[in-house]
């Protein structure tokens, strides 16, 4: 930990203390957290203070990006900018693009959480699926609240071009306060009672405060915006892979204050940095122009908020043992604050950066409004026009002669008004209706910006024009999400599979304290609360994100049935050898049609079920969980004690009464079982073999039931009624 953490005394302490990585690295290991910048004649300094110019003119040279960055989001915020030609009463905005890249982001988001809990999978270094791990990984996705940190990075990659990610592991000490019921100190006097003698009411237990800390660790994932991110040379696509990469930090007095105390930052405290950096002799102003703001790191403000811009900057440097990666930490170009060896034990860059289409030469891709923009900005100036030509055009147009009608003062429209005038001197026009014409250029022009975003009409929920069958609907709804399942892929492939490496990275360097998370385990296996110790390194897992294959997968259920069939259907002596075990399948196909939490209830695997002495099962019962009966039981001695444990507690969630229950089931049917019985039974589906009714022919396709009706039923697809069901 920091040297300064070290000197604070207990009591000194916040009620919520947050410590980074930078810190962690430093508690965990017992040392001092090393800081280069306190050695200015060291090669790290020497080659840092030379980078900083070279991170500047990224930042400047991003100059272009940035302006068009800022029009997508006005785009995609519907705000008007200076890009509008037209300009009358009217001041619309149509949010066409808006629409189409919030329809692309629901469908992406479907596609990668189809289901919850069921995000990881994973391979162990033995070939066998580590539950434990997939499931700590399943609470790190649920704990980080990732399903809202990637819909904002899906929204900000389609407005910009880029998806990017700030990973970090944070642990939160918090004080809490809890009522605990203590039994009334003894008086002097009865000191020297014998325990057994002093017996006290339960009415006269006080209740007391017993403060507690909490600890609280995970990971801390965060979108950032692509205007933050340096890359040099900007020519490198991979990031990790990059010279050096920078991103901005907008930091407040009490954040700089924090890594002061962590000793990121050496030499000064927050006020003096703060103050340090706002002088007017270091050639910095107080307020910058928005165009200037990428040239230089120092004191910004916006409104009454006044903060730091430093540069958080990542890189190799000669830290005395050779080139290691670290971080630097920019006040300017003659301010560096902190130089620290890079707190991640896998020496990755905390930053996760990916172009939504790879453009080969350059670390950042090309945003998806680029391409409709011109569109946009015609479509909104022609509903504007449209608009205007409505207010004109739904009012009439008297035309009089003055001279001959003096009282055309009295032809202002009213309700009920009389004019006094000569019908044969009065003419009424129609202004051009020219909205109509505007409308229908919209309308085509809203058509052009989705289909170049790859949206259609079912993706925005409308129903798409003219009569569709069912074949064109199910035709229409596969080629929406083909494009869909490709940027859902790509996603996957370049941001979750990497984010997945990182969290297990992170928890195997960082935890310390055991955590409690729940484990499904194997269709079969009841759900369970495990306790997971520390991971240990030695040990080599592959993890990816199970989104799009869940869906594929689902899409494949009726070949996988229709398979199922065939295989049933060949010989044993065509195997050629081998042996046919339709359980997997079986266990694949509950699993993914009812997910991991019904699938146990419906498949039980026999082998996973373990003899469990009464006593035992009543001690769960009693704490609320759920309790299998086994084959071994011995049933009558189960019940004598389930009864007698039911009295006891009063069963007020009904679980023994369930449970036994269950026992006099199974005696039942071991009592059924040692009875001798029938051979087949007809009309029972796999019960006297193929042919059977209810039972599906080998090699049989799965098809559409043929409707029953009356003589002259409607076919459904000749419906118009949107409530018929499909075929």
């Amino acid at each position: 930990m920091a040297r300064a953490k070290k000197e604070k005394k207990q009591d000194d302490k916040p009620a919520v203390e947050t410590l980074d990585s930078r810190a962690l690295d430093a508690e965990k290991t017992g040392e001092e957290l090393e800081n280069w910048a306190e050695k200015p004649d060291s090669d790290a300094y020497i080659e840092a203070a030379k980078l900083y110019t070279k991170i500047a003119k990224c930042f400047e040279n991003k100059q272009e990006q940035m302006d068009r960055i800022e029009e997508y989001w006005s785009i995609f915020n519907a705000q008007p900018d200076e890009n509008a030609q037209y300009s009358g009463n009217s001041q619309c905005y149509i949010p066409a693009v808006r629409n189409a890249i919030k329809a692309r982001m629901k469908r992406t988001l479907a596609q990668l959480f189809p289901v919850n809990h069921k995000h990881v999978g994973a391979t162990g270094p033995d070939g066998d699926i580590p539950f434990s791990q997939i499931s700590l990984l399943e609470h790190y996705v649920r704990s980080a609240n990732l399903r809202d940190v990637v819909r904002a990075d899906l929204i900000a990659g389609d407005v910009t071009g880029q998806w990017n990610l700030y990973i970090d592991w944070t642990k939160t000490y918090r004080k809490v306060t809890e009522l605990m019921k203590k039994p009334p100190i003894l008086e002097d006097s009865e000191i020297g009672v014998e325990v057994e003698d002093v017996t006290v009411d339960e009415d006269e237990w006080e209740w007391e405060k017993d403060p507690k800390e909490v600890i609280e660790e995970g990971p801390d994932v965060v979108p950032f915006a692509t205007e933050d991110l340096a890359v040099y040379p900007p020519t490198c696509n991979d990031i990790q892979k990059a010279t050096a990469t920078a991103i901005k930090l907008r930091m407040s007095s009490d954040a700089i204050q924090q890594f002061v105390d962590e000793g990121v930052f050496v030499g000064h405290t927050a006020k003096e940095i703060i103050d340090r950096m706002a002088q007017p002799s270091k050639g910095r102003e107080k307020y910058v122009a928005p165009k200037k703001r990428t040239g230089d790191a120092g004191i910004r403000t916006e409104g009454t908020y006044k903060y730091a811009l430093i540069y958080e900057t990542h890189t190799n440097l000669d830290l005395g043992n050779g080139k290691e990666p670290c971080f630097v930490y920019y006040a300017g170009a003659e301010d560096i604050l902190g130089i620290i060896r890079n707190p991640f034990w896998s020496g990755k860059r905390p930053i996760l950066s990916a172009p939504i289409e790879r453009i080969q030469g350059s670390a950042f891709g090309v945003s998806m409004i680029e391409s409709v923009k011109f569109l946009q900005w015609n479509l909104n100036d022609y509903w504007n026009m449209g608009q205007d030509s409505a207010q004109y055009a739904l009012l009439p147009i008297v035309m009089t002669d003055p001279l001959s009608q003096p009282n055309y003062q009295s032809m202002v429209m009213g309700l009920a008004a009389v004019w006094l005038a000569d019908p044969n001197k009065t003419k009424f026009t129609q202004f051009p209706a020219i909205y109509k014409d505007a409308v229908a250029l919209c309308q085509a022009i809203k058509q052009e910006i989705n289909e170049s975003m790859d949206v259609n009409d079912a993706m925005l929920g409308k129903a798409p024009q003219g009569r569709k069958n069912q074949a064109q609907m199910a035709a229409q709804a596969q080629a929406q999400e083909s494009n869909i399942i490709d940027n859902a892929k790509r996603y996957e492939d370049v941001i979750l599979n990497p984010l997945l490496e990182w969290m297990f990275e992170l928890d195997r360097q960082f935890r310390t304290e055991e955590v409690t998370v729940e484990v499904l385990g194997e269709v079969g296996v009841r759900a369970n609360l495990q306790v997971i110790p520390v991971q240990a390194f030695g040990e080599r897992f592959f993890f990816r994100w199970c989104g799009t294959s869940y869906q594929n997968n689902m899409q494949r259920m009726q070949q996988m049935i229709a398979w199922m069939n065939v295989l049933r259907g060949i010989p044993p002596q065509q195997l050629d050898g081998r042996r046919l075990n339709i359980g997997p399948i079986l266990e694949f196909g509950t699993e993914q049609i009812f997910g991991p939490e019904v699938a146990p209830r419906i498949l039980i695997d026999e082998r996973n079920l373990f003899h469990v002495e009464p006593d035992d099962e009543n001690l769960m019962m009693h704490n609320g969980l759920t309790a299998e009966i086994h084959q071994a039981d011995d049933d009558r001695r189960h019940i004598q004690s389930h009864l007698a444990a039911a009295q006891m507690t009063g069963d007020p969630a009904g679980l023994f009464r369930a449970h036994i229950q269950q026992h006099q089931q199974a005696m039942q049917a071991k009592l059924q079982a040692s009875q001798p019985q029938p051979q087949g039974q007809p009309g029972v589906p796999g019960g006297a073999g193929a042919g059977v009714a209810g039972t599906p022919r080998s090699g049989a396709q799965p098809g559409q039931p043929r409707p029953q009706g009356p003589p002259g039923m409607i076919h459904p697809d000749q419906m118009a009624s949107p409530t018929a069901g499909p075929r």
